[in-house]
């Protein structure tokens, strides 16, 4: 009997252990492994951008750039005449010519143009150029437009401009041809903003 009795016991299963509990990820844990993650990142950005040196715009004259232009060209360089300056007013900032045989703007070898370039910023900060150049038409308008496309006309002061806009839509340019010059007038500004700079544009 006491036999039986300890092979009953010996045989009765054993208690069963308790099972760990899983650890269920929540909506909550994973915003704050992301925050953990993306704040330091994001403090880093606002010191970085806040910590920039501010350059001052670097204002050219151009003048001699312009004499250099006007006596070697074989075509009128235009500039345009009476914009405000100084503070609240236009700033210019480039003002280069390259003759045809030297140097290009890019470095890489002799240019095979004559090209002006003359580049401002407007009270609000935003450049407006005016290129010319005596090469090929197309070449012209499509750096400048960056590959852009036909966007109707324009009219200023009689004459009439072509339309071109970039495939971003951002900027803008007017161009027309005299003789075997092209000149163009861009920004990333409306047509109404270059027809205005466009307008005060004089060979003298």
């Amino acid at each position: 009997m006491m036999g039986g009795m300890a092979q009953s016991q010996s045989m009765s299963p054993a208690p069963a252990r308790p099972r760990k509990r899983k650890k269920r990820s929540t909506a909550r844990d994973m915003f704050l492994s992301l925050a953990v993650i993306l704040i330091p990142i994001l403090l880093l950005s606002w010191l970085y951008t806040n910590n920039l040196p501010d350059y001052p715009v670097q204002a050219v004259d151009p003048a001699p750039a312009l004499a250099q232009a006007r006596s070697e060209a074989p075509y009128p360089v235009y500039v345009p005449a009476n914009l405000p300056a100084g503070e609240g007013g236009w700033t210019v900032t480039q003002a280069s010519w390259v003759a045809q045989g030297t140097m290009s703007r890019t470095g890489d070898g002799p240019s095979g143009t004559n090209e002006w370039l003359w580049g401002a910023l407007d009270p609000t900060q935003t450049y407006y150029a005016v290129n010319q150049s005596d090469g090929p038409s197309r070449l012209l308008v499509e750096r400048v437009s960056r590959k852009g496309n036909q966007d109707g006309t324009s009219t200023v002061n009689g004459q009439q401009w072509q339309r071109w806009i970039s495939p971003d839509g951002r900027t803008r340019v007017l161009a027309r041809e005299e003789g075997d010059m092209t000149i163009t007038v861009s920004a990333d500004a409306t047509y109404e903003g270059i027809e205005a700079l466009a307008s005060t544009l004089t060979s003298r």
